[in-house]
């Protein structure tokens, strides 16, 4: 979430927020961190179509509906509620300040400069063909097969929940 606002949305080099993260967690993996910091702004795995910009409101909807973290680390928006703190209704009452951009303009204009590059070496790399493309192709192969097991996978669970769930409300 940070790293795709960083890039994406703030137009910051990945490098950047690499660097401050590996200065300051205290569990800090230079190869796995430099990854995930250039998958987040759209540099790994050129073949695919389709990168990742994450919505911070979709974020905070499905990962902390009840505020716990926001009203922690946030204290000023205590006593807001989820969609009164979506809509931004705070501004003007409290002392947090207002977004520092517009999240969805970013995203659009941003994300289509990071989609058009991608385009441009994807095209490229299968022009020219030759040892990039086989190790981007690899790459490619490698992160589908990942992402049909992991999608197997939570159907599966969704399916157990179903049935569970079902179970619950017949001997309810």
């Amino acid at each position: 979430m940070c790293a795709t606002f960083l890039t994406i949305n703030c137009g910051v080099s990945w490098h950047h927020g690499a660097r401050h993260y590996m200065n300051y967690l205290v569990d800090g993996d230079l190869a796995i961190d430099n990854w995930q910091w250039q998958m987040q702004a759209g540099v790994t795995n050129p073949l695919s179509d389709t990168f990742r910009i994450y919505n911070p409101n979709k974020n905070i909807e499905d990962k902390d509906s009840d505020l716990r973290f926001i009203y922690h680390w946030i204290p000023e928006l205590q006593g807001y509620s989820l969609p009164e703190i979506l809509s931004l209704v705070y501004q003007g009452e409290s002392h947090y300040p207002a977004p520092i951009l517009n999240w969805s303009q970013t995203r659009k204009v941003n994300g289509k400069i990071v989609s058009d590059l991608r385009k441009r070496v994807r095209e490229r790399l299968i022009a020219q063909g030759g040892d990039e493309y086989e190790g981007a192709a690899i790459a490619k192969t490698t992160v589908d097969k990942y992402w049909k097991v992991k999608d197997k996978q939570y159907q599966e669970y969704r399916c157990r929940q179903e049935k569970l769930d079902f179970e619950a409300l017949k001997n309810f």
